[in-house]
């Protein structure tokens, strides 16, 4: 359970996540990258070398570039999945407040 909850510490932060989303339409530089969300380039860097430890993202190298991929686009299915359960979670909640009221 300890693996599976340092996996899940990757999701945890908002600016990785959107490091991600830039890079679900295929393989980017950190200059794109950089470009695609509006972070600095250090910041960007910090995420992706995070996200390829962790195994989300690979990089290869191409002359003087480096870019970066998902591993897996089943990434994005988890974020998905995430965000509807944190939507039905809300839900729930104000149907329980509208309730009370």
């Amino acid at each position: 359970m300890e693996h599976l909850a340092d996996y899940f510490k990757v999701f945890s932060e908002p600016n990785r996540l959107a490091v991600l989303e830039a890079l679900r339409a295929g393989p980017l530089n950190v200059t794109a990258v950089v470009e695609a969300t509006g972070l600095s380039q250090a910041l960007v860097s910090k995420h992706l070398k995070l996200l390829t430890i962790a195994g989300v993202v690979q990089r290869r190298p191409e002359g003087a570039l480096v870019y970066y991929a998902v591993i897996d686009a089943a990434v994005f299915q988890l974020m998905a999945e995430a965000q509807r359960l944190l939507l039905e979670s809300r839900r729930q909640q104000l149907n329980a407040l509208a309730a009370i009221l």
